[in-house]
């Protein structure tokens, strides 16, 4: 003891800091699961309170299908331009839309088809709650009809006032007649309800219809320019897709065709408690519409037609209530992935005996995993965070958490070494705690850490989403802690008492355990083949190697990752809705995206040329193909009804509000009059009140790219705020939605990632309290996420706001295991080469030496004294400890997630492919599956650690005056006592050995002491 040696050695703060960091924790967890084991069932009876409490909080849970809600930055234009629209310019107008599809539609037959589907859905008749009846008639947009015999009739009339004019020239009858007969003519013109359609042509005329033949259908769709409903003209052409024309450029065949029907919403009608924005899109619709069209969907996606002939369709309540079902979907899947998880968690917990095995804790494990789950939604329900499409996947993430953290426990309990399992039950739980706490908070802390960064977002879904899985992470480390401790207790207690594994009640009699139920496979394969191998000096120069070449192919893989946002990509690929949007467009890819500009409450009479001047503006815009303005039309019809030219000019308001009206109830300007919004009602042959809101119309080019897409759309908004009207003035697409997120996703992205990663190195830092290892595990973390963005590429997917919460997820998934696995490193005893003569024979009296192996009985249990020269043991005991636990949990997380990969839904198939290749990319490990964050955890970082890792953690001897003295407690108990990171050698040898650089091996493991002789 003399020896210059066994004195303590130097230390430096950051060690020091490390001993306090970590013996504080040990402390603090062994005496919390000596409590807990102590008293099982208080603990059992508080945490099934504090979720019941917690449960209350479902009371004000809400389902968010709106996408502007949940994709777009709620300070975006987008949004705030949506919010005045839904309080100043309420959408009134619902459009259903069917798309026709064969190997060519224009037949008379599929024509015929699709009268019959028109007279079917105009039949449609629902109940209010008041009894009262509707049919499509009555909830339709209905528009004045001069087509049928009311255009014969004022055609004749036309040839016998105006014979100087060809009947082929359509006449503005508002200009020809005079005022009062004209708006007498007007109250009593017949409507009809306004649907876009081929059978435009013939009027919806069966007989007619009845007696067409193919060319007769060829002959119209190249001539018929006019409605024979409405009057109006029409481009038919325009409702085709997949066009086959001649060599004259005559239309011969179309391989689809669409329709459009327009629903009115009754405001009157609304009952804002129960109808709320069931479009997704910020519009409300009354129940008569809402009932109307879940009977249309219920009768098209049973509808029969003959032949090629398939139908395609959506309503305007489609995408949110799709969406909404998305969040309770694939339950089948995730029932069988949680048998399937079951059985699994049930051969690694427990061993083939009938006492030894623990199907009823596996239940009770998976169950703290739901009650934390539940616990967490409760909470954040009651705080009014949002639940949207994305945040189904987190009951899959936290029990693959939930589970890693049980075979961690677990497996901390089987490491306990012969003289801690002579202890009694509450004292042994305190152990496996002490030792199972640190490594669980480590990882639940970094993945708090983690997921709170990622809540700083602007994008909703993504922030309610971290806050929720935060949370989430949080209860489910205390339920592990306490809620599954307390009931392994009860099922240790079991255990010691030979009773059933599942019926408790029924006690084995002279029960043995079996010979081969005793063997630990995973532990003997970590122990005895894979430690040794990978800690070989070849095995270490090609992992080095093979890390390098993927990081190399991996970064070429992120520099070609492309940024793209998509909400129709939330749609199941199934559903009817995704089936018509992927065949709209792709058979109408020509068409530009719409968009509206809205005015609030300017001064028009002054300010009307403005309009005029943005109108024109836009359309010289190269990103614009064109505007429908009602600006120009109102000029040109103004001039032919008063002679006055005000294009251009200020106007009184005297003179504006009658020119206003006098356009609106014209034929060139009925179809605006839903484009203005007054204070009063407009009527016929009076000036208009006051305009309170007024819009028109613009169409994009069809534009790729996210950075086109963008400018465009910018664009657009420069070119609107430029105009600088006195009051509100903004541009508005539902696709400005997609590109508002495409607009900050990638800036978001970086922004949490660098976030995420200084914090996950920071928290690593104080919990693992030695900044190499923090350093080493923040490589790991670094390059898993390198390799995921780059899988993400080969997959296809793009950036979007699934994919950057996959990232999120990578940081916590990865950090858990090379947390893991450094903190093991790190509690292990390290090695080092010494210069000293051979222990002496009174020391290892007892043992029996073979080669370099000897034996040496420690409180009368016989335990490998190892005689290594110059070598570190530190990699094959945390790999044989860890090891298993960390494996089980990776693929314990894969098999909760696999059967996903069969779901139609993009929110599990793009985590599904994400987690799917970091299972396969690296290696066939268990079962041919291992994933990047298992090869960087299990793989890169021992090789790492064994060539450049930091010293273990101090022993209390290793500080000044923490040298024991012969006299110093050499009892039992006292070398029992939870002193996280103090060496127990036997009490017989302990003075003798210590001089011989004798250490434990690990604190996890059984006890193995590593002597370095000369």
């Amino acid at each position: 003891m003399g020896d210059a040696d066994a004195q303590p050695r130097p230390t430096t703060c950051i060690q020091r800091l490390s001993y306090a960091v970590v013996n504080t924790l040990e402390r603090i967890f062994y005496r919390y699961g000596h409590s807990v084991a102590s008293h099982p069932s208080r603990y059992i009876v508080v945490i099934l309170l504090l979720t019941g409490l917690s449960c209350l909080g479902f009371l004000n849970f809400k389902i968010e299908g709106r996408s502007e809600k949940l994709w777009i930055p709620q300070n975006s234009d987008y949004v705030k331009t949506l919010e005045w629209q839904k309080q100043n310019f309420p959408q009134d107008q619902r459009i259903e839309m069917i798309l026709y599809s064969a190997e060519n539609i224009l037949t008379a037959d599929h024509v015929r088809e699709m009268y019959q589907i028109h007279e079917r859905l105009a039949a449609i008749e629902i109940t209010n709650s008041k009894g009262q009846h509707f049919n499509f008639s009555d909830l339709c947009v209905r528009v004045p009809a001069l087509g049928g015999k009311q255009r014969d009739e004022l055609l004749r009339l036309k040839e016998a006032m105006f014979p100087g004019h060809h009947l082929s020239t359509e006449l503005d009858w508002s200009l020809m007649v005079d005022k009062t007969t004209y708006n007498e003519f007007y109250r009593i013109m017949p409507t009809a309800c306004l649907e876009i359609s081929l059978l435009e042509m013939w009027g919806y005329n069966a007989t007619r219809l009845a007696a067409l033949a193919d060319h007769d259908v060829i002959h119209a769709i190249n001539t018929v320019t006019l409605s024979a409903t409405f009057s109006y003209p029409m481009k038919f052409t325009e409702l085709l897709g997949g066009v086959t024309r001649n060599a004259s450029g005559h239309v011969v065949g179309a391989r689809t065709a669409l329709t459009f029907l327009m629903m009115q919403v009754t405001r009157s009608r609304i009952d804002h408690a129960d109808i709320t924005n069931q479009a997704g899109l910020g519009e409300e619709a009354d129940p008569e519409v809402m009932a109307w069209e879940g009977e249309y969907i219920a009768y098209l996606k049973n509808v029969n037609v003959t032949g090629d002939l398939e139908v395609y369709f959506q309503a305007q309540r489609s995408f949110g209530e799709i969406s909404e079902k998305t969040i309770f979907g694939d339950v089948f899947f995730l029932v069988c992935g949680n048998v399937i998880l079951f059985m699994y968690v049930q051969l690694m917990l427990g061993k083939f005996n009938m006492v030894e095995n623990r199907p009823v804790l596996s239940i009770l494990g998976m169950l703290t995993t739901y009650m934390a789950v539940a616990m967490a939604f409760g909470l954040c329900s009651a705080a009014g965070l949002l639940y949207g499409p994305i945040h189904n996947i987190l009951p899959l993430l936290m029990i693959g958490l939930g589970v890693d953290d049980m075979f961690v426990i677990v497996q901390c309990w089987q490491n306990l070494d012969h003289q801690e399992r002579q202890l009694k039950l509450r004292q042994r739980m305190g152990q496996a705690l002490r030792h199972a706490g640190v490594a669980i908070t480590v990882t639940s802390m970094t993945d708090c850490a983690a997921f709170l960064i990622g809540a700083t977002t602007v994008l909703p879904a993504l922030r309610s989403f971290c806050i929720y899985a935060a949370v989430s992470v949080l209860t489910l480390y205390v339920f592990q802690a306490t809620f599954f401790v307390a009931w392994f207790t009860y099922d240790q207690r079991r255990v010691e008492d030979k009773r059933n594994g599942l019926f408790w009640c029924y006690k084995h009699r002279d029960w043995q355990p079996n010979k081969c139920s005793q063997g630990d496979l995973a532990t003997h394969f970590f122990d005895k083949v894979y430690s040794k191998v990978l800690l070989m000096k070849p095995t270490k120069v090609l992992v080095f190697l093979v890390t390098a070449a993927m990081l190399g192919v991996s970064i070429w893989g992120v520099m070609n990752l492309k940024q793209s946002f998509n909400p129709i990509l939330f749609i199941p690929h199934s559903s009817y809705l995704f089936q018509f949007l992927s065949r709209l467009f792709n058979f109408y890819p020509q068409t530009g995206e719409r968009g509206t500009v809205y005015f609030g409450a300017l001064n028009y009479p002054q300010e009307l040329h403005k309009i005029g001047a943005l109108a024109e503006a836009l359309e010289r815009s190269e990103d614009v193909a064109s505007v429908t303005s009602w600006y120009d039309l109102m000029v040109d019809y103004t001039q032919k009804d008063t002679g006055e030219d005000i294009r251009g000019k200020e106007l009184n308001e005297t003179f504006f509000q009658q020119a206003l009206s006098s356009f609106l109830f014209s034929p060139a300007g009925t179809r605006f009059q839903t484009y203005f919004h007054f204070d009063g009602n407009l009527t016929i042959a009076r000036p208009t009140p006051t305009v309170t809101a007024c819009k028109f119309d613009y169409q994009h080019n069809t534009i790729e790219g996210r950075e086109e897409q963008i400018a465009a759309m910018e664009e657009v908004k420069r070119l609107v705020k430029e105009a600088q009207f006195s009051d509100v003035a903004a541009a508005t697409s539902f696709v400005y939605s997609s590109w508002e997120t495409n607009k900050v996703i990638m800036e978001e992205l970086v922004r949490n990632l660098c976030l995420a990663m200084v914090a996950v190195f920071i928290m690593t830092l104080v919990l693992l309290a030695n900044i190499v290892a923090a350093c080493f595990v923040f490589l790991c973390v670094a390059l898993t996420l390198v390799n995921v963005m780059a899988l993400m590429t080969w997959w296809g997917l793009t950036i979007d706001i699934i994919t950057c919460i996959n990232v999120v997820l990578s940081i916590g998934l990865c950090v858990d295991y090379s947390a893991h696995v450094a903190l093991h490193f790190m509690q292990a005893g390290q090695v080092t080469p010494v210069s000293r003569p051979p222990p002496p024979s009174s020391v290892l009296s007892g043992c029996c030496r073979v080669g370099t192996q000897s034996k040496v009985s420690v409180c009368g249990a016989p335990i490998p004294l190892l005689l290594p020269s110059g070598f570190r043991m530190t990699g094959q005991c945390a790999l044989r400890e860890i090891g298993p636990p960390v494996i089980n949990g990776a693929f314990s997380t894969f098999l909760s997630f696999f059967l996903l990969a069969y779901s139609d839904s993009h929110v599990f198939l793009s985590f599904f492919k994400a987690s799917y290749h970091m299972l396969v990319a690296v290696a066939l490990l268990c079962l041919g599956v291992c994933s990047l964050r298992v090869f960087h955890g299990l793989v890169f970082l021992p090789v790492l650690l064994s060539v450049l890792g930091p010293p273990a953690y101090l022993k209390p001897h290793h500080l000044p005056g923490g040298e024991r003295g012969e006299g110093q407690e050499d009892t039992s108990r006292a070398w029992m006592k939870p002193h996280p990171l103090e060496r127990r050698e036997s009490i017989a040898i302990t003075a003798q050995v210590t001089d011989y650089g004798i250490t434990r091996c690990s604190s996890l493991s059984t006890t193995i002491l590593n002597v370095m002789p000369t």
